[in-house]
């Protein structure tokens, strides 16, 4: 049973010829398999190699990925009933003569591991056999069968306990491998060792690769990976569902349901409808093979997957809610189909066509602070916010084999706003000048890249924030030192309100003579003509640049939830252009090719000079505001920036009487008083006040705070780590952070 759902998971299903989006989809896949693989395939035995265009597979450990790839696409179409190929006598043979030149050529104990590298051997070529096996397993013989699973049983680990067994998805997507090779040669033995592998990697962790309480996803030990890794272990774990589901092995698979906290604490809070937050894909963003659309509707495919597996009625609704109102917008497109597979085409045009699914996107609202990635994801209903910072145990980025070659300020404060005006997909990576993205404050100094294991670490500890869940603020003290070499260092807040996100920079300081500046914009614009941009009431047009004294900003959206105001609440000197920026996909990933792409962008910067000493900057960005609002607000702003300097950064926001403060060093501010690092929170409602703490530090074992006592208030509910007591006029409250997780507690006061 488990076989036939794995094969429908890999084919689909069969579907009436009126269908034209699957027909368009197979005859894409039909067209690609006869250019790409079949019109390379060679037979010649005096030739060695197996298709034209993959012949150093003895050198390059890739290539050996690359031709099982091929064979399992020559298997999809073979068993893809609505195909050309569909079981095609041809078509079969040319299989098994690639089958069994693959095993006498590089799969099998007597060929041996030719110094390939350990991805390609574990996880790359066995993936695509495995799938290609189950498809082939009705044509093929059982004693050609056995050879290639004794093949597997060589490569793979011996025990479940084995040290090659590996962490993360890496684990995942070996332990599937044994998990099939054992369904696919009747061995329960196998099929317990392979559900026994990944039990771990559902298991929280509080350090290295894995899933955090906080929603953080970490791989390679010091990188955020929740939509590259991660997505990978969803996948994965959908697949777990596919091919167990109804079966008495299925039990032994005791942590997968974990999957479904994980769908909500880590999938969705980094998705935006149909794109995924770039700060969570490491070094993919580089790739142009890969957009990002194609990874957020892969990911809510999987999700999907997954959550029908839920007994929870509602909890099933709410999935199906979100992958339907995701998709859409972008089903109407011709070509929405092109990418997917036949089973993920079913799947989306079933649940398009249900109209028991509401097609509205949900109105979503939190704040989340994932303190173990150092990152903050800001959800509010017309956009999501998310801030990438980096740490002592969090690489700025990571580069591996001539990828993300120019990734060096990603995680240093680069700020990503997704508003559905496709900023970050197309050629964005190539052309935006990656020494400054949003957010950040460069110099543009970067260095080659000498090691596929270098780290990119914050030589400061504070790197973190604090969150109440519905509101904000991240934070970090760094420099550059380990990025780039720079001496560049400095200390920045940002501040997630309701509709505001608020950015303060000081202590910028630096001893490099170079132009040194912080970036308030550079978006990439869908449409020049209509993405209008007024700087203090001037327009920029393409092709200028002005350095203008103002105090507000507008870039002017296709509707009005993609408008963002941009306000300085002191006039500030900027820089403002709008041009058109060129670049090299190949500079940016060895594994692109050489093409030279352009796109049109608008910016904003504010100047610090060459040789910075304790420069200071602050704006406000105002997603989904009008021009006229914008104005409005410059004029009459409810933000209260109450410190900026080198220890306290603090803003007061008086339409929800919202105090934020960030204490680098114990100190008093507003009748607040620190006395530890740490960062605050203060509600204030007319019956109650709510005060929440944390350590972005996360290296003390507890902090402590006095705050004023409110007559006739008393604890009405608190997080177990808090404790109240009483110092004077105060309320002294203490945290026990010895967990140095950087997690935020709460305790409510009130009558």
């Amino acid at each position: 049973m488990s076989l036939n759902n794995w094969k429908v998971s890999l084919v689909g299903k069969a579907f009436p010829a009126s269908n034209v989006a699957l027909k368009l989809t197979l005859a894409e896949k039909e067209q690609a398999l006869q250019q790409n693989v079949l019109s390379r395939l060679n037979k010649d035995p005096k030739k060695n190699y197996l298709f034209s265009n993959v012949t150093a597979w003895k050198t390059n450990s890739t290539q050996s990925t690359i031709i099982a790839t091929n064979i399992e696409k020559m298997a999809t179409l073979y068993q893809t009933p609505n195909s050309i190929y569909y079981r095609n006598a041809a078509l079969k043979q040319d299989i098994i003569y690639s089958l069994t030149w693959f095993y006498n050529n590089l799969y099998s104990a007597k060929v041996g591991k030719l110094n390939r590298n350990w991805y390609d051997l574990q996880i790359g070529t066995p993936i695509s056999l495995v799938n290609t096996l189950v498809l082939m397993k009705p044509d093929i013989s059982s004693t050609f069968l056995q050879n290639y699973l004794k093949a597997i049983d060589y490569f793979e680990p011996a025990t479940a306990t084995a040290k090659d067994v590996g962490t993360g998805a890496n684990r995942l997507d070996k332990g599937f491998i044994v998990t099939i090779r054992g369904v696919l040669g009747g061995n329960q033995a196998k099929i317990n060792m392979g559900t026994e592998m990944v039990k771990r990697v559902y298991t929280p962790v509080t350090s290295g690769d894995g899933f955090y309480a906080d929603g953080s996803f970490i791989q390679h030990a010091n990188t955020p990976y929740t939509t590259g890794y991660g997505a990978a272990v969803l996948a994965r774990s959908a697949d777990f569902y596919q091919l167990l589901s109804g079966t008495k092995s299925f039990s032994n698979l005791r942590s997968l349901p974990m999957m479904f906290t994980y769908l909500d604490t880590t999938y969705l809070p980094v998705l935006y409808k149909d794109e995924v937050l770039d700060m969570t894909r490491g070094r993919g963003v580089s790739l142009k093979a890969v957009s990002n659309q194609q990874i957020a509707q892969t990911m809510l495919y999987d999700m999907f997957t997954i959550s029908q597996k839920n007994s929870n009625v509602a909890y099933r609704g709410k999935y199906a809610n979100i992958m339907k109102s995701s998709i859409i917008s972008q089903s109407l497109h011709l070509d929405f189909y092109k990418n997917l597979t036949i089973p993920q085409a079913q799947t989306f045009q079933s649940i398009l066509l249900n109209k028991k699914i509401p097609a509205t996107y949900p109105n979503r609202t939190q704040n989340k602070m994932m303190a173990s990635a150092s990152q903050m994801v800001d959800i509010k209903s017309s956009y999501v916010a998310g801030i990438s910072m980096f740490s002592k145990k969090i690489s700025a980025f990571e580069s591996i084999g001539g990828q993300n070659k120019l990734g060096f300020y990603t995680g240093t404060g680069a700020l990503y706003l997704y508003n559905g005006d496709e900023a970050f997909e197309g050629n964005y990576y190539p052309t935006v000048d990656m020494t400054s993205l949003a957010g950040t404050t460069t110099d543009h100094k970067t260095k080659p890249i000498t090691s596929d294991n270098a780290k990119y670490l914050n030589t400061q500890a504070w790197s973190g924030g604090v969150s109440d869940q519905q509101n904000g603020s991240s934070t970090m003290h760094y420099n550059m030192k380990n990025v780039t070499g720079s001496t560049l260092e400095a200390r920045k807040s940002w501040f997630f309100l309701n509709g505001k996100i608020v950015a303060l920079g000081t202590g910028i300081t630096s001893k490099e003579n170079l132009s040194t500046e912080t970036i308030v914009e550079n978006r990439k614009l869908f449409n020049t003509n209509l993405n209008t941009f007024v700087v203090g009431g001037q327009t920029i047009n393409l092709g200028q640049t002005k350095n203008i004294t103002t105090k507000w900003a507008y870039l002017n959206g296709a509707v009005p939830s993609q408008n963002i105001g941009y306000v300085f609440p002191t006039a500030t000197n900027v820089t403002a252009y709008k041009k058109t920026k060129t670049g090299n996909w190949n500079t940016i990933n060895t594994r692109n090719r050489n093409e030279i792409v352009s796109a049109n962008y608008t910016g904003i910067t504010i100047s610090h000079g060459k040789k910075p000493t304790n420069k200071s900057y602050s704006y406000i960005i105002l997603p989904g505001k009008s021009k006229q609002a914008t104005e409005a607000y410059s004029k009459k702003i409810d933000i209260e920036i109450r410190a900026n300097n080198l220890n306290q950064q603090a803003v007061f926001d008086k339409s929800q009487n919202l105090w934020i403060a960030n204490f680098r060093q114990a100190s008093t501010l507003n009748g607040i008083v620190a006395q530890t690092r740490g960062s605050i929170m203060i509600r204030k409602s007319a019956t109650l006040q709510k005060i929440t703490l944390a350590d972005p530090s996360m290296e003390q074992s507890k902090i402590v705070f006095l705050v004023p006592k409110v007559a006739g208030h008393k604890v009405k509910s608190k997080s177990p780590e808090v404790s109240v007591t009483t110092s004077g006029k105060n309320w002294r409250i203490q945290v026990n952070t010895a967990a140095k997780n950087g997690k935020s507690f709460s305790v409510n006061f009130g009558k």
